[in-house]
């Protein structure tokens, strides 16, 4: 078994991050090199329901996490992606703890020189640097079109909500929560195991999202269909008709050539789901 300092050090070196003393700066580092690394992705997902259909649902420790990284490309969904960055971050020396938002999201508040900030490498969601939501100021997050806002909502009662909009219209549940309620992914078992029924949403669609600052882009697919959206908000989009084309666009287009598509495309066959269906 490796030790801490051993995993610690491999999963910056996929980051492609240095070993650096806590700071906000080093954490902004930290966080939009892990949303450029990292996909937000079932396909992990899917292949771990299938072969751990009979045995107990667990999340990835950090060395199975940058393990399967370099094996398969595999990053994962909320729970998989912030318990291993809040892993790397306590190991790294951050004053750091898990949150609960809307009973079903982990987030990740972070102290850095006695002001916290909320860190989410989970959602698919442009948080390129750590918010500083107590003070009401710049406790926002946006690429193109789409924004996250961390708005009070009883500040003197350390309670907020999370709200994502896209195109100016608010997208999905706002999350409320509260900052200073610390929970462990331990929290989450039993909306874990939830996530793998049949009916879930990651269980019936093919979903990878990936950002690449270095083109100013981020890259999403849903199902067949595969989008490409610009840093000034403009979208392409493109439906894909077979798995060849979807093997090929994760390929070359996200750059992730190990993750293992028609694995997962033949898990959601066996869930009779057909993403090519029009």
């Amino acid at each position: 078994m490796e030790n801490l300092c051993d995993q610690v050090t491999r999963y910056l070196s996929i980051l492609n991050v240095p070993l650096q003393k806590p700071s906000y700066i080093y954490l902004a580092q930290i966080c939009q090199a892990h949303l450029n690394t990292f996909p937000f992705e079932n396909v992990s997902k899917l292949l771990y329901y299938y072969q751990n259909k009979d045995r107990n649902i667990d999340i990835p420790n950090i060395s199975q996490f940058t393990g399967h990284y370099n094996d398969y490309n595999f990053g994962g969904t909320c729970y998989t992606l912030n318990s291993n960055m809040l892993t790397l971050l306590r190991g790294l020396g951050f004053r750091c703890y898990h949150i609960m938002l809307g009973k079903e999201h982990i987030g990740i508040i972070v102290d850095v020189d006695h002001q916290c900030y909320y860190v989410d490498v989970g959602a698919a969601a442009p948080f390129f640097k750590p918010i500083p939501f107590e003070s009401g100021f710049h406790s926002r997050a946006h690429f193109g079109k789409d924004e996250v806002c961390i708005l009070p909502v009883d500040p003197s009662m350390n309670e907020f909500k999370y709200v994502r909009y896209t195109n100016g219209k608010q997208s999905g549940k706002e999350w409320y929560f509260n900052s200073k309620q610390e929970v462990t992914i331990h929290d989450f078992r039993e909306v874990i195991e939830k996530s793998y029924l049949r009916a879930a949403p990651f269980m019936s669609i093919f979903r990878c999202q990936l950002y690449q600052l270095d083109q100013m882009r981020s890259v999403s697919i849903v199902n067949n269909k595969f989008s490409i959206q610009n840093s000034n908000g403009e979208i392409e989009v493109k439906y894909l008709s077979s798995s060849q084309q979807l093997r090929q666009v994760v390929e070359e287009e996200f750059r992730l050539p190990k993750l293992p598509v028609q694995d997962a495309i033949e898990v959601l066959n066996a869930l009779k789901m057909n993403i090519f269906a029009d």
